[in-house]
């Protein structure tokens, strides 16, 4: 089954529309939610308008400031999990820093208590070998490859 472009990213304009919603519910301008989260209100702005991908640590804060009921903040919690683990540009992970979104999904991994993994083309981190690894890693940085496949096999 082929997965359209526009279909890649439907959690995370989700995100962005509950989270909007959420700020205009309890009445707060980006600017004044901005001062209550500590970031910057063009950075809200970003994160509404799905324009940038928010951290779950982002998404967390946002919803502490909007003191969003427990409800409400965990069905938005569990949708940006899922963004998190959505289809990501290799050219950004890799700007980034591979060993971040290693340490990211460490965070995941200890958090959850249940493990489904589906990769068509890859074996689990679970059964991969050093060697492996580093293969899978060629076309990052050779400044991140060792960083990344270590954190890699300590998880």
């Amino acid at each position: 089954m082929a997965i359209e472009p526009d279909e890649l990213d439907r959690s995370g304009r989700e995100l962005a529309a509950v989270l909007r919603q959420l700020r205009k519910q309890v009445g707060l301008s980006g600017a004044r939610l901005a001062a209550r989260c500590n970031m910057s209100q063009s950075k809200i702005s970003r994160i509404e308008s799905n324009k940038c991908r928010p951290s779950l640590l982002d998404v967390e804060q946002l919803l502490r400031g909007l003191d969003a009921p427990c409800d409400v903040a965990a069905e938005a919690m569990a949708m940006a999990r899922i963004v998190q683990t959505e289809w990501q540009d290799g050219r950004q992970l890799r700007r980034k820093g591979l060993d971040k979104k290693q340490l990211q999904l460490a965070g995941l991994e200890a958090t959850s208590t249940t493990f489904r993994y589906f990769m068509l083309s890859m074996v689990t981190g679970l059964l991969a070998t050093p060697e492996y690894v580093r293969a899978s890693l060629t076309r990052a940085p050779p400044e991140q490859q060792g960083k990344a496949v270590a954190m890699k096999l300590d998880r």
